[in-house]
């Protein structure tokens, strides 16, 4: 067959522009300069050819549609039906799609927004796999230590013919991991960084990562350890798989399937670095490569049978007392707001952040600056509003739960419902059998669930109340909406008014304005990828550090 010379000549044209450099065996290029071979031939207008097999392989990933009438074995319905567990068609949809990564030895990204069931979900996959295979491996579950009690009661209660072992605390049974009967050991991130050596010998049968931004950071020894373990099957679960920045996506898969986003250098180059620079190309793309293996659904697109969620904003004026104060640092702030503007390197975290907490915390009550809670009432709206607000739900036989970051403020919240002897709960970090808490809070025996956000913000059912009030504002917004989803989530049937306080002037409303804009690079990617938020740029801390009007 007589070579086309005019496409021979453009295919060498591209080769020369890609400075590939010519050898007696042909062109040569660096690796680097591509996320996978795919890129390198459409780079320079080639044709991949596949054999038949593979070819078919690809179109199946590609054009994989669930079944939403998807069904598990006879047992494993009845199990369900007698845990009164009806999954939903979205759900089988679910099941249907992981159940197909498993059988072609894939692994996946369950990225289903909070609330619609991916525990459900992953549980049901797991049996399933046992069921079919009869595997005499272990498993392991990595979540959060606040909900590893929450993933034991639940794998019990889905399906007990599973065995299950809480590794963690001090106490554990390294010796179980010898057990020639499959067990599922439910642990923590840090518990794996301490046990590495131990854990990495053995071949697990399936790992699940819950919350699995936790190894968003690929440099931690946390991401290190997980990436570090032998798994035959692998599953990530997060509501939120880009938080602050692309790379993000990059370690989720780095664990899942290492270099389907190539090294690291090369992916920082062919997609981060253009996507945080607003090139839409570069997400779309990145968006199509974790297509096949990221599922993603909303509360919006599945779950019609939700009631409304409706968010109020609040606003409220300082006090002469906040007014002081939040001024008291204004020397503060306008020498490092002299410093950005003339863009001089300023430590975020040593410099920056504190004094936006200081100003957050001014907001909220002058009490968590200068420690004198007397008098309680009166020296601030925000304060004052929510404990109203708050009131006057329980008046209407209603539940609310209060979220915020700091726990003075949640500690001046107990001490004003103690005053008004208005019932509550309360969970933060430190909180004991906090499930003990949550079922009486749903069985309506208290009214009110004061939470810190870091603790609650995954992992609980709060849906006994219908009103969620956000005391002060997160720096990411997929946050602040992961802790609403622990009301407005399935098993919801009222309406949900979710109301955020805000105080005018500050860097309150200066951070509401500028969140909306934190969304668009996550949007982009999670429409082919996750909901998220850059770090703050110059300009917007520049805002957020003016002075007050």
């Amino acid at each position: 067959m007589k070579n086309d010379q005019k496409i021979v000549q453009k295919t060498e044209k591209r080769l020369r522009d890609l400075e590939a450099e010519l050898t007696l065996h042909g062109y040569r290029s660096p690796i680097s300069q591509f996320a996978t071979l795919e890129d390198f031939i459409e780079s320079i207008g080639g044709k991949a050819e596949l054999s038949a097999a593979y070819q078919a392989f690809l179109d199946q990933l590609t054009s994989f549609k669930a079944d939403e009438n998807f069904r598990l074995s006879p047992a494993a319905e009845r199990q369900l039906k007698k845990a009164h567990i009806a999954l939903r068609p979205y759900q089988r949809a679910g099941i249907h799609w992981l159940d197909w990564l498993f059988n072609n030895h894939l692994h996946g990204l369950l990225a289903d927004d909070m609330g619609l069931g991916k525990t459900l979900q992953s549980i049901s996959l797991l049996h399933r796999a046992y069921e079919q295979t009869n595997s005499r491996q272990h498993s392991l579950i990595l979540t959060p230590k606040s909900v590893i009690h929450h993933w034991k009661r639940e794998l019990e209660r889905f399906f007990p013919d599973i065995r299950t072992y809480e590794y963690h605390g001090p106490s554990r049974r390294k010796d179980y991991l010898q057990a020639s009967t499959p067990i599922t050991f439910i642990s923590t991130y840090e518990t794996v960084t301490n046990d590495l050596d131990t854990l990495k010998t053995v071949p697990f049968f399936y790992i699940i990562l819950d919350e699995a931004t936790r190894i968003k950071n690929p440099d931690s020894k946390r991401a290190q350890a997980v990436k570090a373990l032998n798994g035959a099957h692998r599953l990530a679960l997060s509501g939120t798989p880009v938080e602050n920045q692309p790379a993000e996506m990059w370690s989720l898969f780095d664990f899942l399937m290492r270099g389907h986003l190539g090294k690291h250098g090369t992916f920082q180059r062919v997609f981060e670095n253009p996507i945080t620079a607003g090139d839409n190309k570069a997400a779309q793309k990145l968006g199509r490569r974790v297509k096949p293996f990221m599922l993603r659904r909303i509360k919006e697109d599945v779950a019609n049978d939700l009631p409304e969620k409706i968010p109020m904003d609040e606003w409220c004026e300082l006090s002469p007392e906040q007014r002081q104060l939040y001024g008291a640092l204004q020397d503060q702030a306008k020498q490092i707001h002299e410093s950005l503007r003339r863009g001089e390197s300023v430590n975020y975290a040593a410099n920056i952040l504190p004094l936006l907490t200081k100003l957050k915390q001014i907001c909220d009550h002058p009490a968590l600056i200068t420690q004198q809670n007397i008098p309680l009432m009166g020296r601030s709206e925000k304060f004052d509003w929510i404990v109203d607000k708050i009131g006057e739900i329980v008046q209407q036989r209603e539940q609310v739960v209060v979220f915020s970051h700091f726990l003075g403020m949640l500690n001046l919240l107990e001490e004003a419902l103690g005053q008004k002897k208005l019932s509550y709960i309360r969970i933060d970090g430190s909180t004991n059998k906090r499930q003990n808490l949550i079922d009486k809070f749903n069985r309506r025996e208290q009214s009110v669930a004061l939470c810190s956000i870091q603790a609650t913000g995954y992992g609980i059912n709060l849906i006994a109340a219908n009103h969620v009030i956000h005391a002060d504002r997160r720096w990411n917004p997929a946050t602040e909406n992961q802790a609403t989803d622990r009301v407005h989530r399935i098993g919801q049937e009222k309406t949900v008014y979710v109301y955020r306080i805000m105080v005018r002037g500050t860097l309150e409303e200066r951070i509401d304005a500028l969140l909306s804009s934190k969304q668009e690079i996550a949007d982009t990617i999670v429409k082919a990828a996750g909901e998220g938020a850059r770090q703050w740029s110059r300009e917007e801390l520049l805002e957020l550090l003016r002075p007050l009007d």
